[in-house]
């Protein structure tokens, strides 16, 4: 990661003001996020993962899933509160991160493509899971 806090500040305020965000904590420490927003009209029922992040610390415990579970059930209740329904939730990531790969196939998603150089050291592959 950079080292740029004018970046930093940037990314936060867009976690709190235009992404819907869910926090995962232990108990009174942050320990993981998930940051979404919805892509295309409410009748197009598309939600796009922006954000994934669990601390170092508290890997491997299944809190990831826990956030994509959580994620699921909000936007699930986004949609039907506004009478629309979820279908899809897409997410890019960079191609040569593996471990994000495992993850996501194991909780139900399918990588559909792959943009190249989308990312200025990466291609980026696209995943999505339906509903």
């Amino acid at each position: 990661m950079e080292d740029h806090s004018e970046r930093a500040k940037k990314f936060a305020e867009d976690l709190v003001l235009r992404y819907k965000t869910l926090l995962a904590f232990n108990d009174d420490l942050v320990c993981g996020t998930i940051s979404w927003e919805s892509r295309g009209g409410l009748d197009d029922g598309i939600v796009e993962i922006i954000g994934l992040g669990v601390n170092e610390e508290f890997k491997r415990q299944g809190i990831a899933t826990k956030l994509v579970s959580a994620m699921i059930e909000s936007a699930v209740q986004f949609y039907s509160s506004n009478g629309y329904s979820l279908r899809v939730i897409l997410l890019f990531m960079e191609s040569t991160n593996e471990v994000a790969r495992e993850f996501y196939l194991a909780n139900r998603f399918n990588e559909v493509s792959v943009i190249p150089s989308l990312y200025p050291h990466d291609d980026a592959s696209i995943l999505i899971r339906h509903l």
